[in-house]
């Protein structure tokens, strides 16, 4: 929460301004366009639907525009995974082990980043780690089963960060909360589902039918939730087309691994991927390891190759960095010189993000006081499209432009963001070669004449 009170990133600002910050509830599914300029096909992959549905709670029950409040629910959840894991962590793997993979998920730039901003990416890795630590695949699903197995073979059929499962009355709860968990982390954010195929692999690479009887409807439940969440979003931008032409991004693999191991801080991801290189050896003979390794190996590929959304970023498998700790936390356990390596690790990874807490990504308010300032003195501020979308989490007092025979109809241009129409940008420079600039990570421009 340090420095909560910046200005929205241009996602937030555009899932506050169309999903959250509106008169119905419904807009939380991304049903409509709010902004009469956007179509909704052009911001709907942008909703996270169950942090939109949530603030738009909040704001119906307080009206509140404050970045603060709304930061409060992804911060929380964030601080919430850290916790989950390291205690499950210190349980399988030791004191030390649980703490230093701890303050890895929580310097890791990744997690930091996008747990920092109204976005559901910190949700869905609580969620990720809570249903994991639900999911009931070792143990008895009756008696019969186990009747003559040793102890010590059970022993060693237990995947490493669960406990032993027994067959008690409250493992219908467990299932039901399972169930409901995994589905609200993907209407947090849709790719959970793959951490889903995962827990569907582990029980698949365990042969263990009934199990997978046992479990098959939680999973039906569960994408029932979850894609029944986004169903609306992904039909409506397949068939109306709303998606942007397909691109090729030939260093995603590499980014992936890089950016889940501590990039864009270059030694972190060399300590990182050496410490979690050393747990992956300790885990080589793991086959739910495996089974989920091919798992992901084939998202990435399909998503890579196949669909090569224009869109396609690290952050959508933020799940993997409570993977990558649960490999760290088995290299210390095994030896312990790695905790110093990873401790180091978090420091520089710390130090190195903190100028930025508190820095303004946009200078959203900053362009909306200017935008109000102009408006309240009888002159007419304009956006060029595209920047409405981000600049109505502030304010709506502009008109916006779409051509350069509009310019002439305006007395400033103020331009936020770097999605807009650059010819039509460059033009209004000309137009109005009075600069103003407001100072944020991506600085705005005032044009006036």
């Amino acid at each position: 929460m340090v420095g909560s009170n910046r200005s929205f990133g241009y996602d937030a600002a555009a899932t506050f301004a169309n999903f959250i910050a509106t008169p119905s509830i419904w807009d939380a599914f991304a049903v409509r366009s709010v902004i009469p300029t956007i179509p909704v096909t052009q911001v709907a992959t942008n909703d996270h639907v169950l942090v939109s549905l949530l603030s738009h709670l909040i704001y119906s029950a307080t009206g509140s525009r404050s970045e603060v409040l709304y930061r409060f629910l992804p911060a929380l959840a964030a601080g919430a995974t850290v916790g989950l894991s390291t205690g499950a962590l210190v349980r399988r793997f030791g004191l030390l082990a649980g703490i230093c993979a701890g303050l890895y998920i929580a310097t890791d730039p990744l997690f930091v980043d996008n747990s920092r901003d109204l976005r559901g990416y910190s949700l869905a890795a609580l969620g990720s780690v809570a249903g994991t630590l639900l999911l009931p695949i070792h143990g008895e699903v009756s008696a019969k089963p186990t009747e003559g197995l040793p102890t010590e073979g059970l022993k060693q059929h237990v995947l490493p960060i669960h406990g032993e499962v027994s067959a008690k009355p409250t493992e219908g709860l467990r299932l039901i909360a399972y169930a409901v968990i995994m589905g609200l982390a993907m209407a947090a954010q849709l790719f959970v589902a793959v951490v889903l195929l995962c827990h569907v692999a582990w029980v698949v690479s365990e042969r263990s039918w009934p199990r997978f009887r046992q479990l098959a409807p939680a999973w039906f439940v569960a994408a029932l939730i979850g894609l029944g969440a986004n169903a609306h979003i992904q039909v409506m931008e397949y068939t109306q087309h709303g998606l942007p032409p397909p691109v090729f991004y030939p260093t995603y693999p590499r980014d992936l691994v890089l950016f889940i191991i501590g990039a864009p801080v270059l030694l972190p991801v060399g300590l990182w991927l050496a410490s979690a290189g050393l747990g992956l050896w300790t885990q080589r003979r793991a086959a739910w390891l495996w089974s989920s390794a091919a798992v992901i190996a084939v998202a990435v590929l399909v998503l890579w190759l196949g669909l090569r959304p224009a869109f396609l970023y690290p952050r959508f498998f933020i799940f993997l960095v409570p993977a990558s700790a649960f490999l760290m936390a088995a290299a210390i356990k095994r030896w312990w010189v790695v905790a110093p390596v990873v401790l180091l690790g978090a420091v520089v990874a710390a130090v190195s993000q903190a100028p930025g807490y508190t820095e303004d990504p946009l200078a959203l308010p900053a362009a909306a006081a200017a935008v109000e300032h102009i408006d309240a003195s009888g002159r007419r501020a304009c956006v060029i499209h595209s920047d409405e979308q981000v600049l109505s989490a502030y304010t709506s007092r502009f008109t916006v432009v779409t051509r350069p025979d509009e310019l002439a109809n305006c007395d400033a241009v103020v331009v936020v963001s770097w999605g807009v129409d650059l010819a039509l940008r460059d033009q209004a420079a000309q137009e109005f070669p009075r600069l103003t600039t407001l100072p944020a990570y991506y600085p705005t421009v005032v044009l006036e004449r």
